[in-house]
């Protein structure tokens, strides 16, 4: 069989990108060395917002506004295929860093955006300091469940999912992409291929001597079930936050770390986490520590994801360099790129995230 398109990686990115296409009526493969849905889109915490607005990329910006407004169907046409509730929810987001209040609220009454400023005694259980702000219109979801949805999609949609599937050969001819051959000697053949590999993509480029000058950079969580959770924001303070979920779950995250590919956890950080969570929440102390995971962001230098065509080939494209906002400005990414791919005018121009314009790209030979 040849398909219409294979998409490479099985991340949040990835599998939106292969449900929209599908949608359109076209056949796709997906495929993954791993289960999907294992790496960085299982490990994120899903607050849907920049964690600083005020320093995004202007592009970047745009994909994520739009990408907030496709969210709610987004996530309604989910649980009407599959039945699962990636539980989207208004839960509000306060920020306590001083620095991040006064920029954020600069940037809201710029933007036009909603925004609270006498929300401390709201709390008495949490250590609110008076200059914090609440963001009631703040959004999030269960990274997941969303990936249990996205999966369940793929298969009610009829695509291929070819997961623990690792590459031998992409075969290219005249910068033309013809298909890739897999350990097991298969050969899956496509009109086009999608390149969505995350923290993964320079490693994979190489295999047909690109770059795009994306690099991993690890980010741990640890969570805590609570009984008589108290806390119904989420809570930022610079790089750290706490999500409450529905079920007494709460995420304290995260770091950023620049260590390469090596993606486990640390006692460290561990306790760096609890530490800074304890000093917001005391009652946090008291609760059970469940989950300590990590996972691999694919960082890039301009701040603004790559998608569209790759330079110097005719049918190979990408979708990848989301760093934080993954999860964020993944139906609005697959939507940029689908619509390009079908010849349909778009909410922005795609030439804004291809890569014609950025450094560090190398030529095939």
């Amino acid at each position: 069989m040849k398909y219409d398109y294979i998409v490479i990686g099985g991340g949040i990115i990835g599998m939106t990108t292969a449900r929209e296409i599908a949608t359109r009526g076209a056949s796709v493969a997906i495929l993954d060395r791993q289960k999907f849905g294992n790496e960085a889109s299982r490990a994120a915490g899903g607050i849907l917002s920049s964690m600083r607005p005020w320093n995004e990329n202007s592009d970047s910006t745009f994909l994520s506004e739009k990408a907030k407004i496709l969210y709610p169907n987004f996530i309604l046409n989910l649980h009407e295929e599959t039945d699962i509730d990636a539980e989207l929810i208004k839960s509000g987001l306060i920020i306590i860093n001083k620095e991040h209040s006064e920029k954020t609220k600069k940037w809201s009454n710029k933007n036009k955006i909603t925004l609270i400023d006498k929300i401390n005694k709201n709390y008495p259980e949490i250590n609110i300091p008076d200059y914090s702000i609440l963001l009631p219109e703040i959004y999030q979801v269960r990274p997941p469940l969303l990936l249990n949805a996205l999966y369940k999609s793929l298969k009610i949609l009829s695509v291929d999912l070819f997961e623990n599937s690792r590459i031998s050969h992409i075969e290219v001819k005249n910068n033309k992409f013809e298909y890739v051959k897999l350990n097991n000697d298969k050969k899956l053949h496509a009109h086009n291929l999608i390149i969505t590999t995350g923290a993964w993509s320079d490693l994979f480029l190489k295999n047909i001597n690109t770059t795009v000058n994306i690099k991993p950079i690890r980010g741990q969580i640890v969570c805590v079930q609570t009984n008589n959770n108290t806390i119904d924001k989420i809570i930022l303070d610079g790089r750290h936050y706490l999500i409450p979920r529905l079920d007494g779950q709460i995420l304290i995250g995260s770091t950023m770390e620049d260590v390469g590919f090596i993606n486990n956890t640390t006692e460290i950080v561990k306790q760096e986490l609890l530490d800074w969570a304890y000093s917001v929440a005391p009652q946090l102390v008291d609760e059970k520590l469940i989950g300590h995971w990590a996972g691999l962001r694919p960082a890039i230098d301009d701040g603004k994801p790559v998608i569209g065509i790759i330079p110097n080939f005719k049918n190979i494209y990408i979708n990848a360099g989301h760093f934080r906002k993954g999860i964020l400005q993944a139906p609005a990414s697959a939507k940029l790129l689908t619509d390009h791919l079908f010849k349909k005018a778009s909410f922005i121009d795609i030439a804004k995230f291809t890569l014609e314009n950025r450094k560090n790209i190398t030529e095939p030979a």
